[in-house]
């Protein structure tokens, strides 16, 4: 992977770093949503998830529409929802590794 694509990555994954910004992403992942509807699933304030969903759309991972007074989101491209699920398919077996240390070394 040459040095533009890395620091890409590292971009992308930096901004994934946030759980409220992975638990938005999942929540698109789902299908369009406004704020009200992410904040109830995430259990954030819309003023919170606002916050975020700024920093993912100027990022370029949503995209948003307005129908009158509703601004709505989604994810600009499917990509992120399967990358979001790989990544916690790996976060999930390398913390079932990590308890079956820990029993272990008791």
């Amino acid at each position: 992977m040459n040095e533009t694509a890395c620091q890409k990555l590292a971009e992308f994954v930096g901004v994934l770093a946030n759980p409220y910004r992975i638990r938005i992403l999942c929540v698109l992942a789902l299908g369009e949503e406004n704020v009200g509807g992410i904040a109830a699933a995430v259990s954030l304030s819309p003023p919170h998830v606002s916050a975020h969903l700024r920093v993912l759309y100027d990022r370029g991972y949503v995209s948003r529409r307005r129908e009158w007074k509703q601004v709505y989101y989604s994810l600009k491209d499917p990509g992120i929802g399967a990358f979001i699920d790989m990544a916690a398919q790996l976060a999930n077996q390398e913390a079932a590794k990590g308890l079956g240390a820990s029993r272990l070394a008791s």
